[in-house]
């Protein structure tokens, strides 16, 4: 038919033209490569990659980043000295795009509840007495709302120096949720979770968890982290493909505080404001400040997560540590390690000890060397937190280690951020 309607031979470059387009679309499309089955651990490379720097970290401002974690001590002593708090069987939500209806509260946020009923959402006193005498705002007043995160930052917290001015210098709420999700969770402990996770089991029936936080012995561990991304032999093609600037990565969109105020969140808040001040400080006065994705992570998302708990676990940790020794054995041949001057390996961990990991990896806190604390760690696999993806050596949503499944609905990465 259409060759009838193309008279000459403009039917033929129709056909090229729509082969184009076509073999265009395969090319930047990373979802449709994946749908159509192309794998992508493959091409990869010889060498791994087990240690990536932010440029954030080149000649950073150690100064601030010091006044900065004394200031968070001091707040934690003053809130220690004044009573536990509140108990850590707690999930904490983020919503600060708008107040929602009830009705419009997100099913997975909805069943994340349900599952969990011994375990409680931390709200603040109005929206909770308000959600007391109106039933219809029950599934609504769980969440962490703008009005909420605006009390805590600015007064809860109004001893952290510049706290409040760089949290109001974001200009999306994806840059906002990710440090307030590390404030709650040094500052009060508990669960967090995305909008768009999934709960495939109970928190406290997942079996990672069950295998290394809720055991008898009281585990000395003070954050929980799932991996999101283990490809360090991805080569630079793959990485184009599915638009990554790193191989390897800890997971934010969930991750667990058994305990309050966290060594190791504490230096992510830290960093966090520290890389936001430097953005600001050495942005374009004309244009002002500006994210893009890369910025984002590195500022406020997984990639200072990340290099935080690294680098935290490097200052803490003997040399002859595990971790460690284990980092610089995987470093051979590869010389991200090594030191020039000194002809040596750099004693610090990497990825490495966590690459491929079949079961949690936990590191008390009580092995830290003296003089330092880290409060303790647990890594998931990525079975636990990071089943349904195409690569890491991840599973179906549906596998029997899936604990909770990410949609990665990435609302914000396309301009039309909803949290």
């Amino acid at each position: 038919m259409l060759r009838r309607l193309l008279p000459g031979g403009r039917f033929k470059y129709v056909v090229i033209a729509v082969f184009l387009f076509l073999c265009l679309v395969f090319q930047m499309t990373p979802s449709l490569k994946a749908s159509l089955g192309v794998n992508p651990q493959t091409p990869v490379q010889g060498r791994p990659h087990y240690l990536y720097r932010s440029r954030f970290r080149f000649d950073p401002d150690l100064e601030y980043e010091r006044h900065i974690s004394t200031a968070l001590d001091q707040l934690a002593q003053n809130a220690t000295s004044e009573g536990p708090g509140d108990p850590l069987n707690t999930i904490w939500q983020i919503y600060l795009a708008r107040e929602l209806s009830a009705a419009e509260r997100p099913d997975d946020s909805v069943q994340l509840q349900q599952k969990n009923p011994e375990w409680k959402y931390q709200v603040s006193d109005s929206l909770r007495n308000s959600s007391q005498s109106d039933p219809r705002l029950s599934r609504l007043s769980q969440l962490v709302s703008s009005h909420w995160a605006e009390d805590f930052v600015t007064n809860t917290l109004s001893s952290i120096p510049d706290l409040a001015s760089l949290y109001h210098s974001y200009p999306r709420n994806v840059q906002r949720g990710d440090l307030l999700r590390y404030l709650i969770l040094w500052y009060y402990g508990g669960y967090y979770a995305d909008m768009d996770v999934f709960p495939a089991q109970p928190i406290k029936s997942c079996p990672s968890l069950q295998n290394s936080i809720f055991t008898p012995d009281d585990p000395d561990v003070s954050l929980v982290v799932g991996i999101e991304l283990d490809e360090p032999f991805a080569s630079p093609e793959t990485m184009r493909q599915w638009h990554w600037d790193r191989t390897y990565g800890f997971n934010q969109y969930t991750f667990f505080a058994p305990r309050r105020f966290s060594p190791i969140l504490r230096e992510v808040i830290v960093r966090v404001l520290a890389h936001t001040k430097r953005h600001i400080d050495e942005s374009n006065f004309l244009l002002g400040v500006r994210y893009n994705e890369k910025t984002t992570r590195e500022v406020t998302g997984p990639t200072v997560f990340t290099d935080s708990i690294l680098d935290v676990l490097t200052d803490s940790l003997p040399g002859t540590h595990r971790l460690i020794t284990k980092s610089i054995k995987a470093d051979a041949g590869v010389g991200s390690l090594d030191h020039s001057a000194t002809n040596s390996h750099m004693q610090r961990v990497t990825w490495a000890p966590f690459h491929g990991i079949k079961a949690p990896l936990c590191t008390p806190g009580s092995e830290a060397r003296l003089g330092k604390e880290f409060g303790g760690l647990c890594v998931l696999p990525i079975k636990a937190w990071g089943s349904g993806q195409r690569h890491s050596g991840s599973d179906a949503f549906g596998n029997p280690e899936a604990c909770v499944n990410h949609r990665f609905s990435g609302t914000w990465k396309k301009g039309k951020e909803k949290e």
